[in-house]
């Protein structure tokens, strides 16, 4: 009798928070395309046109950046995408008051335009590493050294810029120009390198077996074809010709006289 499997609840639930999320941002960045272009087209110039059009490049920005982050929905790195959009999502409202605000006193606009600096910093180091991660199931070893020196370097990167921005001395000090840049150049070589060589360097297929098949020599074999750079398929192949040409020489010598191959009686 066919078994028919029921539908996961929890899969359906993700499913539906994912596309709520998605379509909040899609709408937000809809409605202030919107008033963008009815200001440009229609609306009042000076301030207000200005910060109407702000507004739009913000919620369009960091709309980008939340989608970056979600795109590791459903995947092992879940929780880090999740937590991303809600940091590009709060950077985005830090980012909405230093626009409309219209009094404060210096010690509130010298607070708001450092956390503002900060959220775009992080926001978009966040998606980068959000974006990176989808890489985070290759089992190419050098994708995977290449993978995780890029988000040490980004993250390391991305740490040192934001204490620049709160912390005076650390931003005056003679070497932190040359670190800052050195770390940047280095996270965006890993950025541009690493998803290149994934495309080059692709996994090979993954590989289905028997319930009944051993679980150590299954392990064996695929942390052996990993560590090699290879296929299961490749690692094995020099086996299986060999069997299989050692077959067809069995079965060559014992064909008959008359070149039939002797059958089998029932």
């Amino acid at each position: 009798m066919a078994r028919f499997s029921q539908p996961d609840p929890s899969r359906a639930t993700r499913r539906t928070v994912l596309t709520a999320l998605v379509a909040v941002i899609v709408v937000s960045f809809v409605v202030a395309a919107g008033a963008g272009i009815a200001v440009l087209l229609i609306g009042p110039e000076g301030d207000l046109m200005s910060r109407v059009l702000v507004t739009t490049l913000i919620v369009g920005g960091f709309s980008v950046g939340a989608l970056s982050c979600l795109a590791l929905w459903a995947r092992p790195a879940h929780s880090f995408g999740v937590a991303g959009a809600g940091v590009n999502a709060a950077s985005a409202v830090v980012a909405l008051i230093s626009v409309w605000a219209e009094q404060g006193s210096d010690d509130f606009w010298r607070i708001l335009s450092r956390l503002l600096v900060s959220g775009l910093i992080i926001s978009a180091a966040w998606a980068l590493a959000a974006l990176m991660l989808l890489l985070s199931q290759r089992h190419r070893p050098i994708i995977r050294i290449g993978l995780a020196a890029t988000l040490v370097a980004l993250g390391v990167t991305t740490a040192l810029a934001v204490a620049g921005v709160w912390w005076e001395a650390i931003a005056d000090a003679e070497i932190y120009p040359r670190a800052l840049g050195t770390l940047g150049i280095l996270s965006a070589l890993g950025v541009v390198v690493v998803p290149v060589l994934a495309l080059l360097l692709r996994d090979s297929p993954a590989i289905s077996v028997p319930q009944d098949f051993p679980a150590d020599i299954a392990n064996h074999l695929l942390k052996t074809a990993r560590r090699r750079g290879v296929s299961v398929a490749e690692l094995v192949a020099p086996v299986l010709d060999e069997s299989i040409g050692s077959s067809n020489d069995h079965g060559r010598a014992d064909q008959g006289s008359n070149g039939t191959t002797p059958t089998l009686e029932a």
